[in-house]
């Protein structure tokens, strides 16, 4: 698949480079080209879901959340508490939840960095990040780029959309975008979110719920209208 948005990333004083295992394939900015360590990583994380799917298949097929298991991977358990957050299924978080533990690991040696995970973002920069978003909504299409300063702490963001992507969604959203410091929860989020809107008039059922989940902001899309909440401020 071309991820023609990478295109379209500030790569200015980073190193920019690709990272694959099996379906995941990571674009990330680092301070450093360490992609064999980060390889190495992401292969470990996936092989660990892998083995515990094997031993628990409602992991995978679930859509609601489902308890929580002290033996399972921290990777695992990371999605497993995001999702019973969110009130969807633990796959809802996989995106984000890679992306956070390949971010943490580059921030031990570096100050920012920027992940992206089919879409889905982990992010630490020392100012204020600009952020495109992409639907196919002729409304909107290419037209909406917001920013968020959070004071150089690193947060997530995450989409869902019925349109667009392989993600499984129940709702109608043209997108669903959520913000939050924990990108798996982000991640969960948007699925949740997403699957509540079927109609225009649902978006504002989406925002009353992501501000009652604590997230830092939130944006959706859905025919002609536009909802947006949080702190983030739309630039376009």
């Amino acid at each position: 698949m071309r991820r023609i948005y990478r295109n379209s990333f500030d790569t200015e004083g980073f190193c920019a480079f690709e990272v694959s295992y099996k379906y995941s394939n990571l674009f990330i900015k680092s301070c450093s080209d360490n992609r064999f360590e980060i390889f190495e990583l992401l292969k470990k994380l996936i092989e660990q879901l892998e083995s515990y799917i094997s031993k628990r298949k409602e992991f995978l097929t679930s859509l609601k959340p489902i308890k929580t298991d002290r033996k399972a991977p921290k990777i695992a358990n990371i999605m497993i508490e995001a999702a019973k957050r969110a009130d969807v299924g633990p796959m809802a978080a996989v995106a984000g939840a890679i992306a956070e533990e390949i971010g943490r690991y580059i921030l031990k040696n570096c100050q920012e960095c920027v992940i992206e995970n089919g879409g889905d973002l982990f992010l630490k920069l020392n100012r204020p990040a600009r952020i495109g978003i992409y639907t196919n909504n002729p409304l909107f299409k290419d037209y909406i780029t917001f920013s968020v300063n959070l004071n150089n702490q690193a947060f997530g963001v995450c989409a869902s959309s019925s349109k667009i992507g392989p993600s499984l969604s129940k709702g109608k959203a043209d997108l669903s975008v959520i913000i939050d410091k924990n990108t798996a929860f982000a991640d969960a989020m948007a699925t949740a979110t997403a699957n509540m809107i079927k109609e225009t008039s649902d978006i504002e059922k989406a925002i009353n719920f992501a501000k009652s989940k604590g997230v830092i902001g939130c944006l959706f899309i859905k025919d002609e209208k536009l909802g947006i909440w949080g702190n983030l401020k739309l630039i376009s």
